[in-house]
């Protein structure tokens, strides 16, 4: 029985290793994703719309 406590720890302790190797690529792609979102965004809110420079 000890043998196999021992064994779960070993394995938590891997996946744990595993999920933040994991987790932390994917929070990095995730924050650039929004980041160009609300880039793209902000670029079609200031930029100047061709129907609005001939107007009078």
């Amino acid at each position: 029985m000890e043998m196999i406590a021992n064994s779960y720890r070993g394995i938590s302790v891997v996946m744990d290793l595993t999920l933040d190797r994991i987790m932390v690529p994917l929070a990095i792609v995730v924050a650039l994703l929004g980041a160009c979102i609300i880039g793209i965004q902000l670029a079609e809110m200031t930029a100047p719309h061709p129907a609005e420079q001939n107007q009078l």
